[in-house]
């Protein structure tokens, strides 16, 4: 029998009493095969769902950062104490417990904020005292002593990070899919199972847009060395491994994704100062305005990058009230291929250019890595140049 294992349900796994009567089951069958048990949850549901995140943001008009972590957190406190509670009625010797009781510590920013450690004493002691502790996700103590919130997906980071710390011996992610696959099946036919996949590309893939784990979570994963199993709520079943180490197959690419809707800016040098001075001025303007940036290029006197397409607006104004010229292409997207496997492999560049050529779509912008390729495309060419890619490098 194993010592310890994490499981972790997302809301759609706890959305419906009968939901949250499967994810007992599964509770229930992993105590017969383990000592103990860490179950972390998030809210339940989703938009329109009594107790969901997104249901509970609408309740408010203009909280504040501190209360709007602590708005967003009751409802994987919810979640938790309900579970917690379904167990004792079964004869489990369960606790729940918050996130900043069971001794994550993040960074002052009380949403959106990064994990920085775990004092896992307090669910040590916890697991002498009970078979099975259920943790609310997404949550955690700033270092400003207050609430603070992980950002959306973050009881992911949560299950992976205590596992990794407590050196748990399976991790359990349920989720209501019915595999993981090499893209978007909404958006391209054809897709293919992933039976077996990277921790490092499954971050990849998350980072470019691809909803399954996510991509912080991954990475803890890849550097704890954590394997993790993502099963099907509905039957238990065994969806896809997620391994801690690079996966070598016949194929070096592991999937296809596309990033939200963007904007591409591209900025001219228009003053005396230098070229780094310039530079350096208009992406910190960008910063000061609290707005992400992704796919810079720098070409001498011009520029290019983007921002969320809802940030268009807030960018625009902030550039030309400082007197710099730019020109937008808008609305866009970033596609790419994904797979740490292409590393030192020749000519990939080449047929990821020859595929969206002969699909007639034109390449706005690329950016790369050792494990992506990235295209700037039209956002109505979006689907069009996914589909091409999965033929490439994913189809027989």
């Amino acid at each position: 029998m194993n010592r310890l294992c994490v499981m972790k349900f997302g809301g759609t796994c706890l959305a419906s009493v009968e939901d949250r009567k499967i994810s007992l089951s599964h509770c229930v069958e992993q105590l017969i095969k383990h000592d103990k048990l860490i179950v972390v949850v998030s809210a339940m549901g989703r938009k329109g769902d009594p107790y969901s995140t997104d249901t509970l943001l609408e309740m408010v008009s203009s909280p504040s950062k501190q209360e709007k972590a602590c708005l967003m957190a009751t409802g994987e406190i919810i979640s938790a104490t309900v579970l917690a509670d379904m167990l004792r009625s079964e004869g489990v010797s369960a606790k729940s417990i918050t996130g900043w009781n069971a001794g994550i510590r993040t960074n002052k920013e009380n949403c959106n904020s990064n994990l920085e450690s775990i004092d896992k004493r307090v669910l040590q002691t916890a697991l002498e005292e009970h078979d099975c502790i259920i943790v609310a996700g997404f949550q955690g103590r700033g270092s400003n002593g207050e609430v603070s919130t992980l950002g959306r997906g973050g009881s992911d980071i949560t299950a992976i990070a205590l596992a990794a710390a407590l050196d748990a011996d399976e991790v359990l992610l349920y989720k209501k899919i019915d595999s993981v696959f090499t893209a978007d099946p909404d958006k391209v036919p054809g897709v293919i199972s992933v039976e077996r996949i990277s921790s490092e590309d499954l971050s990849q893939l998350a980072w470019q847009g691809a909803e399954v784990v996510h991509p912080r979570a991954s990475e803890i994963a890849g550097k704890a060395g954590v394997k993790i199993d993502i099963l099907s709520h509905s039957t238990g079943e065994r969806v896809t491994e997620i391994e801690p180490f690079v996966i070598r197959s016949g194929k070096y690419i592991t999937g296809v994704a596309s990033g939200p809707d963007v904007t591409q800016y591209r900025i001219r040098k228009n003053d005396e100062t230098t070229l780094h001075g310039f530079y350096s001025k208009v992406f910190g303007l960008v910063a000061a305005a609290s707005v992400s940036m992704d796919m810079f290029s720098v070409f001498s006197s011009i520029a290019m990058f983007t921002v969320p397409l809802e940030e268009s607006e807030t960018v625009s104004e902030v550039l030309s009230g400082n007197m710099i010229e730019f020109e937008t292409v808008s609305p866009c997207s970033k596609v790419s291929i994904v797979g740490a496997g292409m590393h030192g492999i020749k000519g990939v560049m080449a047929r990821f250019s020859s595929a969206l050529d002969q699909a007639d779509i034109d390449m706005l912008q690329t950016v790369d890595s050792h494990a992506t390729i990235s295209a700037l495309v039209l956002l109505d060419q979006r689907d069009c140049a996914l589909r091409a890619l999965h033929r490439e490098f994913l189809e027989e």
